[in-house]
């Protein structure tokens, strides 16, 4: 028996026969209340969780990077430093 190579392969075989449960279900018309929070609509929230987390935690590094490269060019640039009064 020859072997899967394809990596994603379990992960859509487990969303298709998940997918085929709920649609089962619907059908049926056993599903209730308790169960409306399906493996399917949790596994979405989290994917999606993780994208917000994600783009959050970039833009908040590129933010860091971009105030310390300003930092770095003001003190470069001596901008940081008190200016001599220059009035006497």
């Amino acid at each position: 028996m020859a072997l899967v190579r394809d990596p994603h392969f379990w992960k859509r075989f487990s969303t298709a026969v998940h997918m085929d449960e709920e649609l089962r279900a619907v059908e049926q018309s056993t599903q209730t209340k308790q169960y409306a929070a399906s493996w399917l609509s949790r596994e979405r929230r989290k994917s999606r969780r993780s994208i917000i987390w994600g783009i959050v935690i970039f833009f908040g590094v590129v933010l860091i990077i971009i105030i310390s490269v300003v930092l770095w060019w003001l003190s470069k640039n001596n901008w940081l430093q008190p200016r001599p009064d220059t009035t006497q």
